[in-house]
């Protein structure tokens, strides 16, 4: 928790601090490390355990979100199964073939034909156990390599499409998409071969240095970073994540020792390599990038899908003809981690950028700083970079402000408002028909009824000798998450060796999102008298409830069988229903009269 929050102090025996997750000037979040728990007793009024905090903090899936503390203990965690398995499934043969694609590339890498690309590798330092780690490899040129193995092999073209490396003409000839490159296999964060790189290694003007795999269901660029999947594990426990820009840099980087070091494929970062960056719990993320012009554009670029994530973001511009790849290959790992050690704040590097830029220049620069700074997401944060920003460009606050408004950043922002404005005056509409339409089976919610099954499952969580009474009423519970944490209580209670607390119910319910309110429970039952007094007082209300209820029914009923007896003609049909009356208006007044007290 003190990695992630990091004004927590000791406040006896808890921890305390301003939330994270909103903002505050007095400290309400407080960690109880006896008992593995935190809860924001301000506007959130949420708590739970490590992994509900991480899950909370790093933006992560349950599953994601336990794997990284997993990682960060060394233990390892069994294999799943879930209802991705059938997905998974169906795209085994293309990530079958993708595996067996790159073998193939890398045998080609050992022939005659691959020796200009062995040559190139040694030149550019990096050694036969990088070369054969990372897999590199070389596609043939004559463009027939991966048509020739799917058709030995008896596997479908379709399949060489599906996985973007093979093509079909307008006469029907196949034929390899790559051809004639160094080609470097692109993992996604499991490891599995999703796509390739390639790169042409003469100068001749007959297509891009490097060509990618074309999008497809298995290869998304914007959704990948390159070495991550063998950085992962040393990003956890560093707490640090090198962004570069090419493949040899990475290779490099982890060759030297450094492999914490991946790479964003030549694109501006996205929500989905924020993602990524979550998932790993990095704290501090530093951008390397080659000493010109072209990158610096590329960290300008690597900015945009990484302000809205609440970590530290520092740049490095190496010097003037220098690549991370050359850098460390000459001079070694400490020559990188120098510079690393002198990296510059994200904001300062923009703003240094701007130094010696006039009138319409200026102008454009400030634009792309607006727009990474409208990124930020905490509004305080915000505000405090706009002020700063104003004063490093010697200019009024109000002056960047009717920039601001008139940028193209907040152009598109307030056109993607009025779109959502038009989507959920749409969605309004169509939710009014669905609910005219289903008139009349719909039950309302019943905020009364849900709050007092919560005080049942308080009670139970401080003082699990009161299960056997909540017992008869789970099935009662109109609140699905709230059933479900009474429901696994009951189950713990049936196992004498269980010990009931928040933790252990969290435990067992897993992934289930009803984990994210079982301190709150357990926390607002500690409030009330006791236990037992908070269990009575709600058990007293659900008989009273139930039994105004019955009572209504019972009312109604007879109300029909009056009208029955009004226009009834049969008189056998008449003397029943004065009958079912009779029994009725005794089980009315036998509800209405009132209560022996409750033994509890």
């Amino acid at each position: 928790m003190r990695e992630r929050v990091h004004d927590l102090k000791r406040a006896g025996r808890l921890w305390v601090a301003c939330c994270p997750f909103h903002e505050e000037r007095t400290p309400s979040f407080k960690v109880d490390p006896t008992r593995g728990t935190w809860r924001c007793y301000g506007a959130c009024a949420e708590g739970g355990d490590q992994i509900s905090f991480v899950e909370r903090h790093d933006g992560l899936e349950f599953w994601d979100a336990l794997q990284l503390l997993a990682d960060r203990t060394g233990v390892e965690l069994p294999r799943r199964g879930g209802p991705r398995t059938d997905q998974r499934e169906e795209a085994r043969p293309g990530y079958e073939l993708l595996e067996r694609v790159a073998k193939l590339y890398a045998e080609a890498l050992r022939s005659r034909e691959g020796e200009a690309a062995r040559r190139y590798l040694q030149e550019r330092g990096l050694n036969e156990r990088s070369i054969a780690e990372f897999q590199l490899g070389w596609a043939p040129a004559a463009g027939s390599a991966v048509v020739d193995l799917a058709r030995a092999q008896g596997i479908p073209f379709e399949d060489c499409e599906a996985t973007g490396l093979a093509r079909k003409n307008d006469r029907g000839r196949t034929y390899d998409f790559f051809r004639g490159r160094l080609m470097i296999p692109i993992r996604d964060l499991e490891g599995r071969v999703v796509g390739f790189g390639g790169r042409k290694l003469d100068d001749g003007n007959d297509g891009p240095k490097y060509v990618n795999t074309p999008d497809t269901d298995f290869f998304h660029k914007g959704r990948l970073v390159y070495g991550l999947d063998r950085a992962l594990r040393e990003v956890r426990r560093a707490r640090h994540l090198v962004l570069v820009e090419g493949y040899t840099d990475v290779i490099a980087a982890h060759q030297a020792g450094l492999p914490i070091v991946g790479a964003v494929l030549g694109t501006s970062t996205t929500e989905d390599h924020a993602g990524l960056v979550r998932r790993t719990g990095a704290r501090r993320i530093s951008l390397v990038f080659d000493g010109d012009d072209a990158g610096s554009k590329a960290a300008a670029r690597a900015l945009r899908g990484l302000l809205p994530l609440d970590v530290t973001i520092d740049v490095v511009v190496l010097p003037q003809g220098t690549d991370p790849c050359d850098l460390l290959v000459r001079q070694g790992a400490p020559a990188f981690l120098s510079h690393l050690e002198h990296a510059r704040d994200w904001f300062d590097f923009l703003c240094d950028g701007l130094q010696g830029l006039h009138g319409a220049e200026l102008s454009r620069a400030v634009d792309g700083v607006l727009e990474l700074l409208a990124l930020i997401k905490r509004p305080v944060h915000r505000a405090d970079l706009f002020k700063s920003f104003a004063a490093r460009v010697g200019l009024p606050e109000e002056v960047l402000r009717a920039q601001w408004r008139e940028s193209p950043a907040m152009r598109r922002e307030a056109e993607r408002a009025r779109q959502r404005a038009r989507d959920e005056r749409e969605a309004a509409r169509e939710a009014a028909g669905a609910l005219e339409e289903a008139a009349g089976t719909i039950v309302p919610r019943d905020p009364v009824l849900e709050k007092s099954f919560a005080g049942l499952a308080g009670a139970i969580l401080m003082d699990d000798s009161l299960v056997p009474l909540v017992r008869p009423h789970v099935e009662d519970c109109p609140d699905q998450e709230l059933k479900r944490i009474l429901e696994v209580v009951l189950e713990l209670y049936e196992d004498s060796e269980a010990l009931i607390d928040p933790n252990t119910v969290m435990t067992a319910l897993g992934a289930h999102p009803a984990r994210r309110r079982v301190v709150p429970l357990f926390e607002h039952a500690g409030t009330a008298e006791s236990p037992r007094i908070l269990l009575e007082g709600e058990l007293r209300f659900l008989r009273e409830r139930k039994a105004e209820r019955r009572k209504n029914f019972l009312l109604e009923r007879i109300a029909e069988l009056e009208g029955l007896i009004r226009t009834g003609t049969e008189t056998e049909l008449v003397e029943a229903a004065e009958q079912e009356i009779g029994e009725l208006l005794r089980e009315v007044s036998g509800l209405m009269s009132p209560p022996a007290r409750a033994s509890v």
